[in-house]
């Protein structure tokens, strides 16, 4: 529980907000279910993801809220600067006529590291308010600053980069009804939006599955209603940045399941899923080995992946880091008035 006189558990955005850190990290996990509540005007009628551009992810909700338009669910949004991050979610709420849906949600957050799930299952018939969605949302955003002993800085260069992906998706579908799964793995760079892999599933059709802008990549099998297996997928953006000069990164990672009814469910599960595996650096002589990459965060990476941590942090890091040791050393001393040892 929180201090009544010293709030140490501080929300990151408070944090983020008193720091110019250019490093954060999400975990959003969310399930909502039900019949909404439509009221004059239009009240509870128009809905919007959670998780607004450029990705429009997250779950699709009424405007007014869930509470507010009498359905059940639960939004777990996590965000800080220091991972890893979890998010987890559950509910259960009645469809139209019959039945009831239930969905559960979870996220794991870590930099260059993101897993996401999510399942449902219906039970039930729908109306146009009815409500039955169950979607998970990880990310990360950092700068990194590369450099090299062959490239002089101020050289304009690009990047693309590789992840490993792991996971299945699978549909049960009661015959003449539909539903549909989607995962998606996107890397947002200098305002360049690129989906690294994305897989859909609707109903006990064949599922779309790609890498990046390819077909079926790795290992994945197809079947009816849903796929599954693991690839490693590298970008072809080009992302473009200059050698020495920061460059900020985002990568999301979401999946969002919707069965449709009278004993549909799907199963979408990533959550072991999109880990970096290697960078492809370039400059005006083509491909660059010998390069470090330090993020903000505190990592050091190079074209295998991640190093480790860096000798020293990022500034602003270590800053909130020192904020929070300082915070500490101030709740024991007042919890402590009187220092104890043992002795041996």
């Amino acid at each position: 529980m929180r201090s009544a006189k010293f709030p140490l558990a501080i929300t990151a955005s408070a944090l983020l907000a008193a720091s110019p850190v250019h490093a954060q990290l999400r975990a959003n996990a969310g399930v909502v279910a039900g019949n909404a509540r439509f009221g004059p005007q239009f009240q509870c009628a128009t809905s919007a993801p959670t998780i607004g551009a450029p990705w429009f992810a997250g779950l699709t909700l009424p405007t007014e809220g869930i509470a507010a338009c009498g359905l059940s669910g639960m939004v777990d949004d996590r965000m800080g600067i220091a991972g890893p991050l979890t998010a987890v979610a559950s509910a259960s709420g009645p469809m139209a006529s019959t039945g009831a849906f239930t969905g559960t949600a979870k996220a794991r957050a870590s930099y260059w590291d993101l897993g996401v799930a999510a399942s449902g299952t219906a039970t039930g018939d729908l109306s146009s308010a009815t409500y039955h969605q169950a979607a998970a949302y990880a990310s990360f955003a950092e700068d990194l600053t590369f450099t090299s002993a062959s490239v002089l800085n101020g050289t304009v260069g690009h990047v693309n980069f590789s992840f490993l992906i792991d996971g299945l998706m699978q549909n049960l579908n009661a015959a003449g009804y539909s539903e549909q799964g989607d995962v998606t793995l996107g890397i947002l760079a200098n305002n360049q939006l690129w989906t690294a892999f994305a897989g859909t599933t609707l109903g006990n059709g064949i599922p779309y599955v790609r890498g990046g802008s390819t077909g079926l990549p790795g290992d994945f099998v197809l079947s009816p209603g849903g796929f599954a297996g693991s690839a490693e997928v590298t970008t072809t953006a080009d992302f473009g940045f200059v050698w020495g000069q920061p460059f900020h990164v985002e990568v999301a990672l979401t999946t969002s399941v919707w069965p449709c009814c009278f004993g549909a469910s799907i199963t979408s599960d990533f959550y072991n899923s999109a880990v970096l595996t290697g960078i492809d650096a370039y400059a005006s002589g083509g491909l660059v080995s010998d390069f470090t990459a330090d993020a903000s965060s505190g990592l050091r990476l190079n074209a295998g992946g991640v190093l480790g941590p860096t000798t020293v942090p990022e500034p602003g890091v270590a800053g909130l880091m020192l904020f929070g040791l300082a915070a500490i050393g101030w709740r024991a001393r007042r919890r402590v008035p009187h220092a104890v040892f043992d002795t041996m």
